[in-house]
């Protein structure tokens, strides 16, 4: 009988899932933040295997909010974040293949896509604020959704890893198709490719910058730059990058979430210099 109730302790103890001790804010640690949104001062940070998402200011960082441990229950494996128009983020969740709205600080994941999704890589707010698009890799499509929630609607078979507007309001995505660049007329639900040829190795987060867009290569270790004619150059290669995936920008710095380094780290848009955020 002794050895039963022994057995039987042991087993619920190596079953328990680890998160007393682990789940406390201040003794949390960084363990694979793979995506990056900046508003104002404040950076976002998705961590894949938190799972969750930071929030940063200077040399503040706290937990924006934690994802569950457990698989398919909300925000088990977050891989995209944007910034919600009135408040909070928008993270993309493959575990249960939704778009959440976080309103603040510890709030509830609200579900914005019926869980009409795939695997959810990207997200881009629409410049009118009423919709947002979502990059799905497992549908290897774009999709529209009401920022209020909905079901999600095809805009184009663009593969999309990565997502960003111009000031014209013209889509842009970045695939690891052939058709790497694509621009994408959200009001006709049309695309054309811009950038062929595989000139990167594994693109992953693409920005738009004024009259010209960013994209991260993880296998090249480097930031590329492309124009809206389809020219497009390394803009950074090297260290400090080893995997550079999630990218973010302002009118200072491009913001690159790198993985594998544990690291966010800032690139000042004129000197190139790097620093780290994260």
């Amino acid at each position: 009988m002794i050895l039963i109730r022994v057995a039987l302790l042991v087993s619920v103890v190596l079953l328990r899932p680890a998160i007393a001790e682990d789940a406390s804010p201040d003794k949390l640690a960084a363990k694979y933040p793979l995506a990056v949104a900046v508003q104002a001062e404040s950076l976002y940070v998705v961590d894949l295997d938190l799972p969750g998402v930071w929030s940063v200011k200077g040399e503040q960082r706290e937990l924006f909010v934690l994802g569950s441990k457990f698989l398919r229950k909300p925000m088990n494996r977050p891989r995209c974040v944007a910034i919600h128009p009135e408040a909070g983020i928008l993270v993309g969740d493959s575990a249960t293949r939704e778009v959440y709205h976080i309103a603040g600080k510890d709030a509830e994941p609200k579900p914005l896509c019926n869980a009409h999704l795939g695997i959810a890589m990207a997200i881009a707010v629409a410049p009118d604020k009423k919709h947002f698009y979502v990059g799905d890799a497992e549908k290897r499509a774009t999709f529209r959704v009401s920022i209020l929630g909905g079901d999600p609607e095809l805009v184009a078979r663009v593969n999309a890893r990565g997502l960003a507007f111009d000031d014209q309001g013209t889509l842009w995505a970045v695939t690891p198709d052939d058709a790497a660049i694509h621009k994408i007329d959200v009001a006709a639900n049309t695309s054309e490719a811009v950038v062929t040829g595989r000139p990167y190795q594994y693109p992953n987060g693409l920005v738009w910058a004024g009259d010209h867009g960013f994209v991260t290569d993880g296998y090249g270790k480097s930031i590329w730059k492309f124009t809206a004619d389809g020219k497009t150059e390394k803009w950074f290669e090297g260290e400090p990058l080893v995997g550079p995936v999630g990218i973010a920008i302002d009118d200072k710095n491009v913001y690159v979430a790198d993985p594998k380094k544990l690291k966010v780290f800032a690139f000042d848009r004129e000197t190139k210099n790097a620093s780290e955020k994260f």
